[in-house]
């Protein structure tokens, strides 16, 4: 989040990452190639196939080209549709039902990659996660949601005021949001898309983060309420607000473990922002040592519960990965040299979502963990975009 951008310098030996062995074409026993094992996916429907290769395009361990030997045909009848593969060493074939046309695509394009990624347990990535992110397309910052095949953008807001901070709702039903419009001081809302917003923390005065919904879909956020910048938690309305984690220094942007019983979240003194964790109930803060000087915007992984994602700054931003376990540190590799920051983790427990930033704009990638693949979601039209939140299937 933006509240650390003011905020400079805390202290990496990196640990190169592993590197991931597959069988590819042949008897070849090796390294999955940097820019993903090439495969040729062909429809019946030209339209709807455009849609299911816009979504694999962004998989780290797949690379669309017309003259691969592993060739994917996709039939489709409807809400119904059957991916297949002939390929000896990727052979598979499977069949979906979609709610409507755009969950089918997101259904066909996972079919594809835990068939194509039997060998190296690939696991679901697209219909299992939806984003909310902040656009300037208006000339102001709103709340859009879309999908990881871009097949459909909503406008969540149209406040034409600051809005931002998007996070989901544990259920995926709503997202929580920012925004001062009604007052001129923030105040944290949530909405559905449909009718009018909900308001869910009021009578906040400085500044408030944004709203991470815990397991049990209890909220934590950030207030200076109190005078300093603290964690508090409230019931799924704002209902009960409690201090949970109070410090002198500046905290904020907490994220719940995945079984709710911790937070991880960004701590320190004005200027010296790192990563630290704490237990949901309240108690002593515990520093994870990154390395770097400026680390922030922790994100807890779903799927591998040893690992947090974070921004670290070391002369531009990048993303870290923590891994409790072993008690390492590593930088994700990412094959663009541009700033990437406020990372959010997809269903699959292996790409990120982030923020990427030129001198003059930002926009939203899809970052694989593992190849370091980096690739454009947010379209070029929607102008600057930034804060993406995830909602994952759990």
């Amino acid at each position: 989040m933006r509240l650390f951008a003011l905020l400079s310098a805390l202290g990496l030996s990196l640990i190169a990452p592993a590197q991931e062995r597959v069988i590819v074409d042949g008897s070849i026993d090796g390294v999955v190639p940097r820019d993903g094992v090439p495969i040729n996916v062909v429809a019946d429907d030209r339209a709807f196939g455009d849609q299911v290769r816009a979504a694999l395009g962004v998989h780290g361990a797949l690379n669309l080209r017309p003259d691969a030997s592993a060739r994917v045909t996709i039939s489709r009848s409807a809400l119904t549709a059957t991916a297949a593969c002939d390929h000896p060493r990727f052979a598979f074939q499977t069949s979906v039902e979609g709610r409507d046309e755009h969950d089918l695509i997101l259904q066909v394009a996972d079919a594809i990659v835990v068939g194509l990624g039997k060998r190296w347990q690939l696991k679901p990535l697209f219909a299992g996660t939806k984003v909310a992110f902040v656009s300037r397309y208006s000339g102001k910052q709103e709340i859009y949601v879309t999908n990881l095949a871009r097949s459909r953008f909503l406008r969540l807001t149209n406040y034409q005021s600051t809005t931002n901070s998007p996070r989901w709702s544990a259920d995926g039903a709503r997202v929580y949001f920012v925004t001062s419009y009604r007052s001129g001081f923030p105040e944290i809302l949530s909405s559905n898309g449909i009718g009018e917003a909900a308001k869910v923390i009021t009578n906040v005065r400085g500044a408030l983060g944004g709203a991470s919904s815990g397991p049990d879909g209890r909220i934590a956020f950030a207030s200076s309420n109190k005078g300093t910048m603290d964690i508090f938690v409230a019931g799924p309305h704002g209902e009960s607000p409690r201090l949970a984690v109070g410090t002198e220094g500046v905290d904020s942007d907490p994220c719940w473990s995945p079984d709710g019983t911790r937070f991880a979240l960004t701590s320190g003194p004005l200027g010296h922002p790192g990563i630290y964790l704490a237990n949901t109930a309240g108690g002593v803060l515990t520093r994870v040592a990154t390395g770097y000087n400026y680390s922030t915007e922790p994100r807890w992984n779903p799927v591998f519960p040893n690992q947090i994602a974070f921004t670290y700054q070391s002369g531009g931003l990048g993303l870290g990965l923590i891994d409790l376990g072993a008690g390492a540190v590593t930088k994700i590799p990412a094959v663009s040299a541009l700033n990437l920051s406020h990372a959010s983790w997809c269903a699959d427990g292996r790409h990120l979502l982030a923020t990427q930033e030129s001198a003059r704009t930002g926009w939203i990638v899809v970052v694989d963990t593992v190849s370091g693949k980096v690739t454009r979601l947010s379209p070029a039209a929607m102008g600057d975009c930034s804060e993406p939140d995830c909602w994952v299937r759990r």
